[in-house]
């Protein structure tokens, strides 16, 4: 997409985006990205808080799933594109590590609340954002969220043998 493409879906005078993005599609990149990890951290952590672990992975695939409802050729992700875009891209990187970060923390966090070792609760939330990450390209190509459902269905079914795993005997 090119960033004309960006102004008119915005409708927006083309010349706009340039005062608001100087930096071109590249400084766009980065803060999709970094706005897109915000919000999805914020959304883990008040789903944590809300309805627990079990609900929160539900919680993280239905973001996705929510977005692109009628349209399953758009599903994925700002924060996976940025670390896809150009890996020698120190920005887009960055912006992409301290989303998935943003991630992880909260999810790791609440699993060591639930009794989980440190190492196994940080190990379990990268495989969640890995997991939901990974799902969405699959779904993509597929025109389906079938991929999608089943990562958060295994997501589920990793989580309970965690749990149990932890329960005092």
């Amino acid at each position: 997409m090119e960033l004309r493409d960006v102004a008119a879906r915005g409708e927006a005078p083309r010349g706009s985006i340039y005062h608001h993005f100087p930096g071109g599609k590249r400084q766009l990149a980065v803060e999709a990205a970094a706005l897109e990890g915000t919000e999805i951290r914020i959304a883990i952590e008040r789903s944590l808080e809300d309805r627990g672990l079990g609900e929160t992975l539900t919680m993280f695939g239905e973001t996705f799933r929510r977005r692109v409802k009628d349209h399953p050729e758009r599903i994925g992700c700002p924060v996976a594109a940025a670390a896809l875009a150009r890996p020698e891209d120190l920005a887009l990187a960055a912006a992409a590590t301290a989303a998935f970060r943003g991630w992880e923390a909260p999810i790791a966090a609440a699993l060591r609340d639930e009794g989980v070792a440190a190492k196994d609760a940080e190990n379990f939330a990268g495989l969640v954002v890995s997991t939901i990450e990974g799902a969405l390209p699959r779904a993509r190509a597929a025109g389906s969220q079938a991929p999608l459902d089943s990562a958060v269905a295994g997501l589920h079914q990793a989580l309970g043998s965690l749990l149990a795993a932890t329960l005092p005997e």
